[in-house]
């Protein structure tokens, strides 16, 4: 065969339009998908919790220099603990009780920070970010005012006394000069008056002048002085959920559901191709039960080996978590993409892996729904893999399994099958893709 016949057949046409779709849009997915962050990461709540009265001042800068868009207040510490756990906030910034009185008794008090590391490594990140900012800020500047009061304080007294020395001597002078006045001529008086108030005006002004001048240059050198008293505050950060130092172990979640989802997607293929050759022999529909029975028996055969395996690689973890949280991660990715393979026969496949770059960032591995774009929020809840990584978090590290979450995703597997016997019931014959047709 010449070369311009077998260049100009199916098959190597076929390759270079897959090749330039896939180039493009995949780039696009995760292009426009991670450009979440660090853009949108002000869409993240976090949570003031204010325990001192005395410090409601404090609170207003603190929550002004914060750059976060939501941010809740409360002075419930244990509520704001359990939002973190729930990731409904995530970061608390706690200003303990007797805050205020500490600082004034020059005790040293401590500015609280809740993080649950329990998320995806890029709010991690940010909290420790803002907490170690926020805390550097307030330390350096209650440190800078208190040191400044005391500082300035002896000065600002004295100069305060030689105010009142001043104003006395200047109001016994007046009144000496009035005396003056009284015993001039009568038509002298009123012009006489007239000068000694402007002249009196002058020195109130001059002398206000000088007062306020020698204020700021006693403050401004206090302040100098001050700089080294800083430390009279400890930051206090504390991890909740641990993670171990490494981007391995932040994003084990995320690598675990990829891994198993990418499995799935291959094997169902191979299962599709099994359900196609028995379609026939068998029925459709028998053929579709025993597929689904088949999806779930291997599901739980490969979820308990893969978790046992993640378990001992990992080190931590809870196994009965895994393994449950990965048996329907594992079934919801079967049928998941036998949806594109029941309409398209194995053509699909080609779109199924579209969906599953879709899900990479969907799944909030890598960012939290809170800061994705307007598409992937909305198509979150209907990917297998937001599920299995959000339980994986949970299972590996911690956070709260909370009953909705199950009860979305096997709601959503139910759907997933309900569409799949539609499909089998609208849909009498397989489409075989024929490689040798590809010439």
């Amino acid at each position: 065969m010449k070369f311009k016949q077998f260049i100009s057949s199916k098959g190597p046409i076929l390759a270079l339009v897959v090749g330039l779709l896939y180039g493009i849009i995949v780039f696009f997915i995760y292009y426009s998908g991670y450009s979440a962050v660090p853009n949108n990461v002000d869409e993240l709540p976090v949570t003031m919790v204010n325990q001192d009265q005395k410090s409601n001042t404090l609170t207003k800068q603190i929550k002004k220099a914060l750059p976060y868009k939501h941010i809740k207040s409360t002075t419930n510490l244990s509520n704001a603990k359990k939002a973190l756990n729930n990731r409904d906030t995530f970061l608390i910034i706690n200003i303990p009780k007797n805050f205020a009185n500490d600082i004034s008794a020059n005790k040293q008090p401590n500015l609280n920070f809740y993080i649950n590391e329990s998320n995806q490594t890029s709010v991690v990140s940010a909290m420790k970010s803002t907490a170690t900012t926020i805390g550097n800020t307030v330390q350096q500047q209650i440190g800078v005012q208190k040191g400044t009061l005391l500082i300035a304080k002896p000065q600002l007294e004295s100069l305060q006394q030689q105010l009142k020395q001043d104003q006395a001597t200047a109001k016994a002078k007046i009144n000496q000069q009035k005396q003056v006045i009284s015993t001039a001529p009568a038509e002298q008086q009123a012009a006489l008056t007239q000068k000694l108030e402007e002249q009196t005006n002058q020195a109130q002004v001059k002398a206000q002048q000088t007062a306020t001048e020698k204020k700021d240059k006693i403050i401004s050198n206090a302040q100098s002085q001050a700089q080294p008293l800083i430390n009279n505050i400890n930051i206090n950060i504390e991890r909740q959920n641990k993670v171990d130092t490494g981007l391995n172990n932040s994003l084990a979640p995320f690598f675990a559901n990829l891994s198993i989802y990418l499995g799935s997607l291959i094997g169902a293929l191979i299962l599709y191709n099994t359900y196609a050759k028995f379609a026939p022999q068998i029925g459709r529909f028998k053929a579709f039960a025993n597929l689904e029975l088949t999806m779930f028996l291997e599901a739980i055969i490969i979820a308990g080996v893969v978790s046992w395996a993640i378990s001992a690689m990992i080190g931590t973890g809870n196994f009965g978590e895994l393994w449950l949280s990965h048996l329907l991660t594992i079934f919801a990715a079967y049928n998941f993409n036998s949806i594109m393979l029941l309409i398209l026969g194995q053509v699909g496949t080609a779109l199924n892996i579209f969906l599953t770059m879709l899900q990479v960032v969907a799944g909030a591995g890598m960012v939290p729904v809170a800061t994705m774009n307007t598409f992937f929020k909305s198509i979150h809840s209907f990917t297998p893999m937001y599920y299995g990584i959000t339980n994986d978090f949970n299972a590996m590290y911690g956070g709260t399994t909370t009953s909705s979450l199950w009860y979305s995703f096997i709601a959503l597997i139910v759907g997933i099958i309900v569409i799949n016997l539609i499909i089998v019931t609208f849909k009498k014959q397989q489409t075989m893709l024929r490689f040798d047709k590809l010439g």
